[in-house]
This record gives structure tokens, C-alpha cells and sequence, in this order.
């Protein structure tokens, strides 16, 4: 098995932290040191990759190979990303100046499909009940403070779409009513309802009441409260109708991947049997849908592990 020193330089950079750390290849496997977490700066993200470079012995990595929580915009020679809640601009070509011309820059969520080969079965776990092996088109869908899909391709590629933006269309009669209410705030988008505050939102359209935090939510719903149950389920069958759609919109037959902090914080609140119902309400589709493998990421830092992925590999 092919084992390496080579590193590469990789990193996750949201809007409030950033992730950096040196990927290499060991017995086919992919591996992930020097792990630092640190507040994403304004500007100049070079200079603090090569202060960690500098830190972890490795002044000159193979490659770099970066993550961003944003939209990545590409035009003949320049490809870069505008980060999500702060002014840091990160450019691939500056990237580059770091390893010599190699260089990467993906969107987070591209990222994580980008690992979906690279992971253990121990980092995946089943969510419902198991209908196949992964393969093909794959999709991850990321649910924590907004929603966002990537599709991962046959040939390996990850790509970005926006689609929590999209319209999130109301089928049942209770998403029709729900919906109906939220509209009085305005356009309802995937991620104005299936994200942390949407669930806030959709339990106040159920119940009346406007919870503080998700915790609260999910205390109510231990207690056997039920609108917090009607609030918790319909959320499951929703994101399940959503993910749904994604497969036939981009043929992601082999599988769809939910990670995301609303996705760990919910546990089995989270209802598989809901979703798979949403899921699958799809006809003339529905028997194909019901063949797709759900599985959910545990893996705790996948997009690190799709960018070395990415550098290691290409």
C-alpha cells in the first residue's frame, strides 16, 4: 500500500473560524495532522497559513487546498470566493504562490462530497433503514445555519449549487398552511425554514410561540409536548421532500449524505421515517427513490479530509 510524506496544506474556513491542517497519504489511507482551529481574519489569509506552515515544520507543502462558506466565482484566470459574514476574499491564485502553482479553492459543502470516497464506513452512519450501496451521482446535503447541496459526480468532481435559496415548495396540507403563514414574512426559501432558526420559525407557526434556541425546542419534545413533536416531524418530512427533489433535479441516484450542526444537535429527534416519507412521495419516482441510500457524515472534519482528497489525488 502506498504510503507518503508529501503533505499538503488544507483548510476550512467559515465566517468566524477557519480549520487548517497538513494532509498525507499512509497505507492508502488519508490522514490528517497539526489540526488547528483560530478565528478567520479579515484579510491576509496568506500570511496566516504561512505562519502555520512555518509552526508545523512543512514551509512548503505539495499543494494547498482550501475550503470556503461561500459562492466560489470563477472567470478566465482568476477563480475566488467572497467569504459569508466577514470581508476576507480568498483568491486561488494567491493560494498557489503558497505550493508552487497547486492549488484548490472549493466551496465547504464541495468540499464534503469531495470526501465521500476518502471515508471509513465507521464515519458513515445509516439513517432509516438500509436500501443499497452508495454509487454513482451522490449528493451531500448540509443542514446547520442555512441549507446548502453539492453534488458529487461520477468522475469525482464536487459541485456547488445554492440550493437554499431556492423556493421550498409546500405539498401537504399542513406545509400549505405552514407556509402560508410564513409567507407574511416574506419569500420562503429552502433555508428560511430547514435550518437552526427556520425550526424556531416553523415551531411558532405550529404553536404560536417563538422559542429562544433549538434546546428548548428539543426539551419540549423529550417531554412529549406536542406541537414540538408536529414542529420536529414536519421539519424531518420537509428537509426529506427538499432532499428529494435534489436527487431528481441532478440524478443522485447513488445516495445523499446529511451532515450539518442542525443534523448532529438533532439526533433522533430528526426522524427518518418522516423523511423517508417525504423522500419518497415522488411518483412516478417513488420506487426509485425508495432504493437510495441515506446515510448521515460523523466523520469530524470532512471537508479537511475532501481537500486532501482533491491535492492528493489530482
Amino acid at each position: 500500500m502506498e504510503s507518503t510524506t508529501e503533505h499538503v496544506l488544507v483548510a476550512d474556513v467559515g465566517g468566524t473560524h477557519c480549520r487548517l491542517a497538513l494532509g498525507r497519504r499512509d497505507q492508502g489511507r488519508i490522514v490528517l495532522e497539526n489540526l488547528r482551529v483560530m478565528p478567520t481574519p479579515p484579510a491576509n489569509f496568506e500570511i496566516l497559513v504561512r505562519e502555520y506552515l512555518a509552526q508545523a515544520g512543512c514551509p512548503q507543502p505539495a499543494a494547498v487546498a482550501v475550503a470556503a462558506a461561500g459562492r466560489v466565482n470563477s472567470t478566465p484566470g482568476r477563480r475566488w470566493v467572497a467569504l459569508t459574514n466577514t470581508p476576507l476574499v480568498l483568491e486561488r491564485e494567491s493560494l498557489a504562490s503558497i505550493a508552487g502553482g497547486r492549488a484548490w479553492l472549493v466551496n465547504d459543502l464541495g468540499a464534503v462530497a469531495a470526501a465521500l470516497p476518502h471515508l471509513a464506513a465507521s464515519e458513515l452512519r445509516d439513517f432509516g433503514p438500509v436500501r443499497g450501496a452508495p454509487g454513482g451521482r451522490r449528493l451531500v446535503l448540509g443542514v446547520g445555519t442555512g441549507l446548502g447541496a453539492s453534488l458529487l459526480t461520477e468522475g469525482g468532481e464536487p459541485l456547488d449549487t445554492e440550493s437554499g435559496h431556492a423556493d421550498l415548495a409546500a405539498v401537504s396540507a399542513d406545509e400549505i398552511e405552514w407556509s402560508a403563514r410564513l409567507s407574511t414574512q416574506g419569500r420562503v426559501s429552502v433555508e428560511h425554514v430547514l435550518c437552526g432558526s427556520g425550526l424556531l420559525r416553523l415551531h411558532e407557526v405550529v404553536s404560536g410561540e417563538r422559542l429562544p434556541a433549538v434546546d428548548a425546542l428539543l426539551a419540549r419534545w423529550r417531554a412529549g409536548d406536542p406541537d414540538a413533536r408536529t414542529t420536529l416531524l414536519g421539519f424531518s418530512s420537509w428537509l426529506g421532500r427538499v432532499a428529494g427533489n435534489l436527487v431528481l433535479s441532478l440524478g443522485a441516484w447513488g445516495g445523499v449524505f446529511l451532515i450539518g450542526g442542525v443534523v448532529a444537535g438533532l439526533g433522533d429527534a430528526l426522524d427518518p421515517g418522516a423523511f423517508r416519507a417525504g423522500f419518497e412521495d415522488k411518483a412516478p419516482f417513488a420506487d426509485d427513490l425508495a432504493r437510495v441510500p441515506l446515510q448521515r457524515i460523523v466523520h469530524p472534519q470532512p471537508a479537511l479530509l475532501g481537500m486532501a482528497g482533491l491535492a492528493l489525488t489530482n
